[in-house]
Formats: C-alpha cells, structure tokens, sequence
C-alpha cells in the first residue's frame, strides 16, 4: 500500500501528461490528413479484425480499419485506461470490487451473447436469435472495452510498481466510477454513430492505437517478466527497455499475422 508520504508526492500527470497530450495532437491532425495517409491502419486491423464491411462503419465513404465491434472496444479501452492515469492520484492494484464487477460482468455477457449471436448469423446464413445491427455491436464493443481498462489498469499496476507505489484500493469501487466508465462507452457510441467526415481519421487511428496499447502492455509486462523486474519499477522511465522491445514483438506479431492471413486468403480464397 502506498504510505502518506509517497502518495502526497505521487502526481497524477507523471508520466502520461505528454502521452495524453500527443494523443490529442494526433488525433487533431488525422482530422485534417487525406484519409489516403492513414491506410497504413488498414494493417493493424487486418492483423486483429475480421474487417467484414457489412460489419463495419463506413466514414467519409472509406471503411474503418477494424469493425464496428472493436472500434467500440479498442477505443473505450484505451481512453478507459488514459482517464484511470490522467484523472486519478492513485496506481489501483485491485481488481473491481463487488457488486460492481457484477456490472462490468454484465457488460462482458452482453459482448459475448451479442458476438455469439452474430457469428452464428454468419455460419449458417440465417437469424439466430434477432437480426444484429452494426450500432449493438458498437455499443456491446463500447461496454466492453471500459471494462477491460479497469481489469487492465489493475493488472497493470500490481505487476508493474513496487508495493509501496501502488494504492490496494479497487480500480472500481463506487458507482461513481461505474458511470464514469460508461459515460466514456457512451461518448464512443455518440461520437463513432455520428459519422461525419472529418472524424475518420480520430476514429480509425484511435482505435487501432487501442489495439496496439493493449498488445504493447501485454508483450511489454512479459518482457518484464522474463528481465524479473515484475513489481520492482520505481519510476516511468525504468519502462522504457521493456516496452520498446513491448513494441518491437507487437509490430513483428501485426506483420507475421497480416503475412499470414494474406497467404491463407489467396491460398483458399477466402472472401476478407
């Protein structure tokens, strides 16, 4: 548990200040980029989406690079995970508390029951239970994902800081923080089922971000785990040898997958 002494100095910007405010310079400039430069995301989703246009969202008459389900997901969960970093002055270590995982276990179910309900649409060319729509999947990908930063957030932090940097409060322990999750899932939904033109860049390049934040953690703590320096890290900047080579095993895993999934295309012809 963090003492008194070592939470007054702790500040919640450390660290994710300058990320956060890269995310927001970005994400202004793919406003205003030709949406021919940011085709390159293409390559993300491709490596982690089955990216099936009747699926997906359609911007400014380009489809976006992952379907509508993980645009929700991978976008909520990573402005989940940005505001647990920016807006809190404690690492969270625990798990959501109940009744409140009991909620976010809801979200989970309604993922799950609504993807099942889809694929089952697509293996035997008929309704299953009722017709999927592209703005549930949003909205069940939206829940989902804000869900997933509180689980990682936790997990995250428990792996990462020495034990006396880390706060053995919940990630989610008060209502209020459940709707502070869904007030982003919400705003994700409203912004992705706008869909005016110029926010196809936003939208595709954070999404795809939150696919490669979440691969660059899991790969970056494996890394850690294998230098043994799990639950040993004082300060930021002792991250940064094991998330690069987090990066590097990322972007080697999207090339290997997207060559591969390429091949098994033309070799069977498969139609995405």
């Amino acid at each position: 548990m963090v003492s008194d002494k070592r939470l007054a100095t702790f500040k919640p910007f450390e660290g994710v200040l300058w990320p956060a405010l890269a995310l927001l310079a970005i994400a202004i400039i793919t406003a205003i980029v030709p949406k021919q430069a940011l085709q390159a995301l293409n390559l993300v989703g491709y490596a982690v989406c089955h990216r099936i246009p009747d699926r997906s969202f359609f911007i400014a008459n380009t489809q976006l690079p992952l379907c509508a389900r993980d645009t929700g997901m991978f976008s909520a969960a990573l402005i989940g995970m940005l505001s647990y970093v920016v807006l809190s002055r404690e690492r969270f270590s625990q798990f959501p508390r109940w009744p409140y995982t009991l909620v976010l276990i809801a979200f989970f179910l309604a993922w799950g029951f609504d993807g099942f309900n889809s694929y089952m649409l697509l293996l035997r060319g008929q309704v299953f239970i009722y017709m999927p729509q592209n703005w549930l999947r949003l909205v069940t990908g939206a829940f989902m994902g804000v869900t997933l930063s509180a689980f990682v957030v936790a997990l995250f932090n428990s792996a990462v800081w020495k034990p006396d940097l880390v706060s053995d409060k919940s990630s989610v322990r008060s209502w209020r923080d459940i709707l502070r999750l869904a007030a982003i899932a919400v705003s994700v939904i409203i912004i992705v089922l706008w869909q005016p033109d110029f926010l196809y860049g936003p939208i595709a390049f954070i999404s795809t971000l939150g696919v490669v934040t979440l691969l660059v953690v899991v790969n970056g703590l494996l890394v850690l785990l294998l230098m043994r320096r799990e639950a040993k890290i004082e300060q930021w900047r002792q991250l940064i040898l094991p998330f690069i080579a987090g990066i590097f095993f990322t972007f080697t895993e999207i090339m290997l997958i997207d060559i591969a999934r390429a091949a098994l295309t033309r070799q069977f012809g498969l139609p995405y």
